[in-house]
């Protein structure tokens, strides 16, 4: 019998720092939940078909939960996110399954900017068809959404060239992450988008998604 990589093996759960890093938290636990509901809203949307896209929640004891590789993400449960090093990207543990070949860049996200609880990264159509270098976005209250007090603002969203090799971009990518918008698009291939929780940054993938088909219905803007 296979034990579950779910059930609680400490004998004293109030010593938080015993806790094993390969068991979720209960926040955690909780946050997987919602993000596997926030995934299924955004399959819907036809913003990740088929095994495209990956996502993960960080846990406060140094490990992340990342969606394994090869999944299809409309079929997504909470099994088959696996329990990684933040330091290396590695499984800490040996599975019959690898994480996602962008763990990497999660980690790096993580390590950057500790606030943050759940990264997505999706290939909403607006924003890989419109976004191919750093650009401006201004008067639209939808900038709100980035921290911005008021949408009398201006904002650059970071484009990043893609690159195939992900544990290199990972490596690399520290300069390219703004700590405010907290988004990191790759041209031609997504957005990465992550928060104090997978809400927070599903919010900042929707209102890029957004801004960047206002663009496309009118250029002159």
């Amino acid at each position: 019998m296979i034990k579950s990589p779910f059930v609680r093996n400490s004998r004293n759960p109030r010593q938080h720092e015993r806790r094993d890093p390969r068991v979720p938290s209960p926040l955690t636990r909780a946050h997987l939940k919602r993000l596997l509901q926030l995934v299924q809203l955004s399959f819907a949307r036809e913003w990740h078909p088929g095994t495209g896209g990956n996502f993960s929640v960080r846990d406060p004891l140094g490990s992340v939960w990342v969606s394994a590789s090869g999944m299809h993400k409309g079929a997504l449960g909470l099994r088959d996110f696996l329990a990684v090093s933040l330091e290396n990207a590695q499984p800490l543990e040996p599975c019959y399954r690898k994480p996602s070949d962008e763990t990497a860049l999660h980690c790096a996200i993580y390590r950057r900017d500790p606030s943050a609880r759940a990264v997505l990264h999706v290939h909403t159509p607006h924003t890989v068809a419109f976004l191919r270098k750093p650009l401006a976005l201004s008067s639209n209250e939808m900038l709100k959404v980035f921290g911005l007090k008021t949408h009398d603002a201006t904002i650059a969203i970071p484009v990043r060239d893609n690159d195939q090799d992900m544990q290199r971009l990972g490596q690399d990518i520290g300069p390219d992450l703004d700590m405010q918008l907290k988004v990191l698009v790759l041209a031609g291939h997504g957005v990465y988008a992550w928060g104090k929780d997978p809400d927070e940054a599903m919010y900042r993938i929707e209102a890029l998604e957004y801004l960047c088909q206002l663009q496309l219905l009118n250029p002159s803007s």
